[in-house]
């Protein structure tokens, strides 16, 4: 088995699941920094330098908070997934509320956006195909 840190609190159990490593790791890491930061920019959120920076800390972040949150949501199925994404969202939010302080709404909107593309294009699939969501 594989214990492998990723983005977004669901990510260490994905990787853990589809038995992935250092490859599968770094794969899925460029993916959702790239993915939330590409949202962040769009939504006029910050720059892109500045949303790729921020995207990074968030995401190091919620990796670090789901390697202990992570084992016991896999055993939950898609409510396990639920709470992994609220649970990204919350921490992202207040991470970004660092990075631009004043900005509530947009900050918040920012984080459930951002979240919610990296969840559905990229970690959604792979619970599907690894069989995690029962």
């Amino acid at each position: 088995m594989h214990i492998s840190i990723s983005p977004d609190v669901a990510g260490p159990g994905l990787l853990v699941a589809a038995g992935g490593g250092l490859l599968a790791l770094c794969f899925v890491t460029a993916i959702i920094i790239g993915l939330e930061s590409l949202v962040l920019w769009r939504l006029g959120w910050g720059t892109f330098k500045r949303s790729l920076l921020a995207g990074f800390v968030m995401n190091l972040a919620t990796s670090i908070l789901g390697i202990g949150v992570v084992p016991f949501t896999l055993q939950l199925g898609i409510w396990g997934l639920l709470i992994d994404l609220a649970l990204s969202v919350l921490v992202e939010g207040g991470i970004r509320m660092l990075f631009k302080r004043g900005a509530t709404r947009a900050n918040w909107l920012a984080a459930l956006a951002a979240n919610g593309a990296s969840y559905l294009l990229v970690i959604l699939p792979v619970y599907l195909l690894t069989g995690l969501l029962k």
